[in-house]
């Protein structure tokens, strides 16, 4: 530690301590400055005049596809139902909590979200499938449109927005 002086005129020089250690982010590394970084695809950084900052995020964290055939769902996807007779539209039999589902009726006559395993549950409101492989959720007309998020690994989902009126079983 090194010691400098300020001239308090009422009472004289004053000392201060200037710290000559730091903290840094590994214990042995110094963290650079002026470095931000964006994590994940799509993402960029531009320096500006001055002291600007630009950040640049593209896409939606979600991947969307158009499908006409029944199919097993798949995490982090939006459907678009866009043709066909009813779509069976199984949930994945692995999920993580978060793992989001949006499923949209848009050309297809309807579709149905199925269970894949005597664990799986999901909660619409204060309603609930029936439990395992027999319960359900289903479209009933165009532009039904509905949303769910994994609450616990590869067993329950709930319904975060929906659109319509989705029957369940």
């Amino acid at each position: 530690m090194s010691q400098a002086g300020l001239n308090n005129t009422s009472q004289g020089p004053v000392p201060v301590t200037v710290a000559t250690s730091y903290v840094t982010n590994s214990g042995t590394a110094i963290p650079a400055a002026n470095i931000l970084n964006v994590l994940g695809a799509g993402g960029t950084v531009t320096s500006g005049s001055g002291n600007t900052i630009t950040i640049t995020v593209s896409g939606s964290g979600m991947t969307w596809s158009s499908i006409s055939a029944s199919q097993t769902l798949s995490v982090n996807n939006g459907y678009f139902c866009t043709g066909g007779a009813g779509l069976s539209l199984a949930l994945p039999a692995v999920s993580a909590v978060g793992d989001e589902i949006t499923v949209v009726l848009d050309g297809s006559t309807s579709w149905t979200i199925t269970q894949p395993n005597a664990a799986t549950q999901i909660r619409i409101g204060n309603q609930q499938t029936t439990l395992g492989v027999g319960g359900s959720l289903a479209s009933t007309a165009a532009g039904d449109t509905i949303t769910l998020v994994c609450e616990t690994a590869n067993a329950r989902w709930v319904v975060i927005s929906s659109i319509g009126n989705i029957t369940f079983v």
